[in-house]
């Protein structure tokens, strides 16, 4: 078989020094003197270099020689004592990048700091990093530490070491998969072959499935304690949730290193799904959690902020750190820490702050945001435009039941299906009528206040008993709803009572509510 090589120069896949170069081409504001050669001899301390190894090593096909490692080898050694030593190197990169020579700079460290052409390169650098699934996810975490606090040049400096030192090149695409899942178990005591029996039942999965599965689990698989107690979890079992069986299976595959295992039962503990809340269960979930970053969960981070948010035992208020938890889980795109940052955001009224974030996460297709983003342009909170407050709340109804933002229902049915909106969309009582029971049904009380005042008016024009019998049933919803409070009722009478004194309602409907 014909060995398949990856080019490591025309990608965001690898942090390599063929990607490294690109960067720097693309962000020079002169294309003409970023040749790779001029490159690779300012990052080397060079005169002159054959351009045939300069390709060779840019492209990934070889291996960079043993002597250019070593001289980032000394320089790595002199950089425990000397911290400047890199200095030089990246000054000349950003005399290429921005088309000025920086000679005469004298503390160069601060400079590099401050330079915005030098945290946009270390940026994005840190952005192959993460998507490079030979960067190890300590790694990535050490980058965007260092970002946040704008310590640029000690960023960069890690960023060429590995580069340099670190990357393999060439990559073959067979060592590669075999790779990806070496460190996909690197830190978990799974064994590759608990994954591949796993692998192997979903695969082929049939009548006995769920047996197989158990007897899998019972065997100290990882993965099939962790489906287990999954699907355990949010009721896919019996119809209904089970914590306590949930739980079992759950710890068994964080005992194991399990990612999301730790984080399920660090929730739970957090949650009180499992326990009473007391400090030593909210320290138990916090280790967990702790392990689940460690591992590389995503949501772990974002629940560890939620924590120093509210103060959480065995954690403290603090905004600050919250903040920068949510920002490192956002950094992975996930959706429910852009939501976080959004609230803070809009709580402090920085409104086009909070409306990026929310964007950001409504683009990934969270249900809650996309309402929200469309409640922000019909508003006209940042922005007014109903064309796009219509596209988002409809993209909120696309999400699975479990994360459905049942908002979005009632505000298309109330703001667009009820009278039509110019050439958004046409009115549509059908769907009006239709979106606010879905609404309703799951909780939306503003929904069953609309749906009780338009069979009022329905009642009134027809004096139909399916009307009457329609208000009774909503009426009764109502004050079944958990929100339902003395203000909700004041509303809900005076709108009745308006009607009675104006002689529009029938005595029948009078005592009847």
């Amino acid at each position: 078989m014909k060995k398949t090589y990856l080019k490591l120069n025309n990608n965001d896949e690898h942090l390599s020094l063929g990607n490294l170069f690109r960067i720097i081409k693309e962000s020079s504001k002169n294309k003409i003197s970023a040749l790779q050669g001029e490159i690779f001899c300012l990052l080397f301390d060079l005169e002159t270099i054959n351009d045939t190894t300069v390709n060779n090593y840019c492209v990934g096909c070889r291996s960079i020689g043993g002597e250019y490692k070593q001289i980032y080898l000394n320089k790595k050694r002199r950089y425990k004592t000397d911290k400047e030593v890199f200095a030089d190197n990246i000054m000349s990169l950003l005399s290429i990048i921005d088309g000025v020579l920086y000679n005469s700079v004298n503390n160069k460290v601060e400079f590099i700091n401050k330079s915005e052409s030098a945290y946009l390169l270390a940026k994005k650098l840190y952005n192959l990093a993460k998507n490079d699934c030979q960067v190890k996810n300590d790694f990535t975490i050490k980058l965007h530490s260092l970002l946040e606090e704008h310590l640029v040049y000690e960023c960069l400096v890690e960023e060429l070491l590995f580069v340099i030192l670190e990357k393999k090149q060439p990559v073959r695409e067979d060592n590669l998969k075999k790779e990806v899942l070496e460190n996909v178990l690197n830190d978990t005591s799974i064994s590759s072959i608990d994954l591949q029996e796993y692998l192997s039942l979903k695969l082929r999965e049939g009548i006995n499935f769920d047996y197989s599965m158990k007897k899998l689990a019972q065997a100290g698989n990882a993965y099939a304690n962790y489906e287990l107690g999954f699907n355990e979890y949010y009721g896919y079992v019996k119809g209904f949730s089970r914590y306590n069986q949930a739980f079992e299976y759950l710890k068994v595959a964080a005992e194991l290193n399990h990612a999301s295992a730790n984080y399920m039962v660090g929730n739970m503990y957090i949650t009180g799904t499992i326990g009473s809340r007391s400090n030593e269960e909210l320290q138990k979930g916090y280790n967990y959690l702790l392990k689940s970053c460690e591992l590389g969960n995503v949501a772990a981070l974002n629940t560890i902020g939620n924590m120093y948010l509210k103060g959480i035992y065995p954690l403290k208020m603090n905004q600050k750190v919250a903040i920068s938890y949510y920002l490192k889980a956002a950094d992975n795109k996930y959706a429910f820490a852009f939501n976080n940052l959004g609230k803070i955001y809009e709580n402090q009224r920085d409104y086009p702050k909070a409306f990026e974030y929310y964007l950001n996460s409504a683009n990934l297709g969270e249900s809650w945001a996309c309402n929200k983003v469309g409640e922000f342009y019909r508003c006209g909170i940042v922005l007014k435009d109903m064309n796009k407050a219509f596209y988002y709340y409809n993209q909120a109804l696309l999400s699975n039941y479990r994360t459905l933002c049942y908002y979005a229902y009632y505000n298309l049915a109330v703001y667009f299906y009820k009278t039509g909106y110019d050439d958004v969309c046409s009115r549509d009582i059908t769907k009006y009528e239709e979106y606010l029971w879905l609404a309703s049904n799951n909780g939306i009380l503003l929904a069953l206040i609309e749906l009780l005042y338009y069979y009022i008016d329905k009642y009134l024009k027809e004096r139909s008993s399916e009307y009457l019998e329609k208000i009774m049933d909503v009426k009764l919803k109502i004050e079944q709803n958990k929100q339902y409070d003395a203000s909700v009722r004041v509303e809900v009478e005076s709108k009745l009572k308006e009607l009675e004194d104006k002689r529009e309602i029938s005595q029948e409907l009078i005592d009847r509510l």
